[in-house]
């Protein structure tokens, strides 16, 4: 079991990163279009990569976006060669029509990466967009064209479960069957899309969360960059994998 934090490749990520990487198994980084992100090489850490999603501008599922996709996701393999990341966490991208599942796996299947992990996407932000790749079928599709395998995202699958009106426990438990074995956690509230709180947070059921992930997982804390809060939350989350091990 490895536990790590996400953050981003700048000056803000640097600092959480020097007070708070210490205490993770390795960080997920998000390399950013325009800014560098060799320094974090500085540190003695494992990194792993995630690619920059579509509020850097970038969709797989818009043709009309291939190019700034492509882009990013250079970027994003380009990180992962410097940091020798076995993974790449990509998000598939939007939904546009009927066509926005084939357009992505054709864009993504141009770069031929055998670390790209698709995460699963909400089925809709209310007022804002729906995603692609929100449920376990979906995401099958994207394993079985590219190769691949999931990251498993709670928050996104809970956001899916209150949207499709089934609980999230059922939408789990279909990804669950694609066997992940990297997951994104953080706390929040089911019934409000307020992104990546913390685990002590909300009304997530975290205790069913941990209860999901097999105890060889890759386990990324996608919470709010206080590096205090975070300190605890690596440490809560150390203490109940241990203990998940103890009795095993």
């Amino acid at each position: 079991m490895k536990i790590g934090i996400k953050t981003f490749a700048d000056e803000i990520g640097y600092e959480l990163v020097s007070k708070v990487g210490g205490y993770a198994d390795f960080v997920e980084i998000m390399p950013v279009p325009g800014k560098e992100y060799k320094q974090f090489g500085n540190f003695n850490l494992e990194f792993r990569v995630h690619a920059p999603h579509q509020d850097f501008g970038m969709d797989p599922a818009d043709r009309s976006l291939w190019t700034r996709t492509e882009q990013c996701i250079r970027l994003a393999k380009e990180a992962a060669d410097f940091f020798h990341s076995p993974t790449i966490i990509v998000h598939p991208g939007i939904y546009h029509g009927t066509e926005s599942i084939a357009n992505a796996i054709n864009c993504l299947t141009r770069f031929n990466d055998s670390r790209f992990l698709i995460e699963n996407l909400p089925a809709e932000v209310p007022n804002e967009r729906k995603y692609i790749c929100s449920t376990a079928e979906e995401a099958k599709q994207f394993i079985e064209a590219l190769g691949c395998g999931l990251c498993l995202d709670f928050e996104h699958a809970t956001q899916t479960g209150y949207v499709l009106g089934t609980g999230y426990k059922p939408i789990i438990g279909e990804f669950l069957k694609l066997n992940p074995d990297y997951f994104h956690i953080n706390g929040g509230y089911t019934r409000e899309f307020i992104m990546h709180k913390s685990i002590f947070e909300g009304d997530f059921d975290i205790p069913f969360f941990i209860g999901c992930i097999p105890t060889d997982s890759i386990v990324v804390l996608e919470t709010p960059q206080d590096t205090e809060v975070m300190q605890e939350e690596i440490k809560f989350l150390k203490s109940i994998f241990g203990k998940i091990r103890g009795k095993q």
